[in-house]
């Protein structure tokens, strides 16, 4: 392969629609599933609608029941996601006054409206993020606390008793499994190819959750910045990051033509006032076709921002050979993991960003390292839930001529 800069193609994590058969059934033989979010399960508005009625149905049947008040609010919540409406809208009001009602004051009420108020423009929605993190229950669960994760690193400069519950709330998410383990092993692979003291400005819950449980619990790639690209429109995040990698506050302007436009100068103004070397999770956002696009080269699981060519091929046959341990794609099951639906296309960026890998090899007529890497990329795509025709999609990536 001659060409340098490879075809950028990302297999981003969907948030798409499975319909459900449950969504148009009487509710009153219905018993609430627990809402574990779009992270984990794929689910269209109607089923988060339908279990919505079913736990209201029993937060009404019992008024100081936190927990079904919180799960009525999630579905209410990732049923407006999912039809784009966001903030105090009629749905999750009417909730909230409700929630407010029957139980003020508690962790479920302040949080559901921190999530609420966080999401209009000019609301200070942090005086609720704070009495919720003076109640976390025993049995917070993954979704809050993965909520409460997100604000204090949104936060920007945290206090010693802020960075101690961050590391809590971090750890406790490994310690309880709430992350599978091929995420946290995809996320490791990611970050082994990239060089020391490198930023990772990355997209999405769990290209962020992963790499953070892994630092926190793990003390592993500790000296990498993992940088969510869509906290940099945050002022108090962006200044504490410029302070922590000892550079001057982005100035911003006035007016962007875009939120792609105001990420891509933000994001090249601390890559070049730092100077670090910077990585990027794959993600359409940041790879189509821009002036942006020709600066990221595929070395193997992450791009790399470079303004010269260089020979990353070179860079993702060594992550391959040298980095990446992939041998647990092809090992037995000895546990049965759950598989998260949400969330394992992530799986498949294996076969999206090295299947050149093995055309590399196939070219050079290394067919011992080109069958083992395949046997590693179609085992990825083997071990998601996709119907088999999609899944051939991502076979016949091995196939495509140069």
């Amino acid at each position: 392969m001659n060409r340098n800069h490879l075809i950028i193609t990302v297999a981003v994590i969907a948030f798409g629609c499975i319909g459900t058969l449950e969504a148009f059934t009487h509710s009153e033989t219905q018993e609430p599933q627990e809402i574990r979010g779009i992270v984990v399960d794929e689910h269209d508005a109607a089923w988060y609608e339908q279990q919505q009625t079913l736990w209201y149905k029993k937060a009404k049947a019992n008024p100081r029941d936190e927990h079904a008040w919180e799960q009525c609010f999630s579905s209410a919540r990732y049923a407006d996601m999912l039809n784009e409406q966001y903030g105090m809208t009629t749905r999750k009001k009417s909730l909230l006054d409700e929630m407010k009602n029957h139980i003020p004051n508690s962790f479920a009420y302040n949080l559901a409206m921190y999530q609420t108020k966080r999401d209009i423009y000019g609301e200070d929605a942090s005086p609720w993020a704070e009495k919720a993190l003076k109640q976390i229950p025993a049995n917070v669960g993954r979704q809050n606390t993965t909520m409460l994760i997100s604000y204090l690193v949104m936060k920007g400069e945290l206090s010693n008793a802020d960075k101690a519950t961050l590391h809590t709330l971090t750890q406790s998410l490994y310690e309880s499994n709430a992350f599978p383990s091929y995420l946290l092993r995809y996320s490791d692979n990611c970050m082994r190819g990239m060089e020391q003291n490198a930023l990772y400005f990355e997209n999405g819950d769990v290209s962020f959750y992963c790499p953070l449980i892994l630092q926190e619990a793990l003390n592993l790639h500790t000296d990498k910045t993992v940088i969510p690209i869509s906290f940099l429109a945050i002022p108090a995040y962006r200044n504490a990051l410029c302070q922590s990698l000892g550079i001057k506050p982005f100035e911003e302007k006035d007016n962007y033509d875009s939120m792609d436009l105001f990420f891509h100068e933000v994001i090249e103004y601390i890559i070049n006032k730092s100077k670090r070397p910077a990585y990027f999770s794959p993600h359409e956002s940041m790879t189509k076709e821009s002036n942006f696009n020709r600066k990221l080269y595929n070395e193997g699981l992450v791009f790399r921002y470079s303004t010269h060519r260089y020979d990353n091929m070179a860079i993702a046959r060594r992550n391959v050979e040298k980095r990446y341990s992939l041998q647990y794609l092809v090992e037995p099951k000895y546990v049965n993991e759950e598989q998260w639906s949400g969330s394992e296309r992530m799986g498949l960026n294996y076969m999206v960003m090295l299947a050149p890998v093995v055309k590399a090899y196939e070219h050079e007529g290394d067919t011992v390292r080109a069958q083992q890497l395949a046997r590693y990329l179609n085992a990825a795509v083997m071990q998601t839930s996709l119907p088999q025709e999609e899944k051939q999609k991502y076979f016949d990536l091995l196939n495509e001529k140069q």
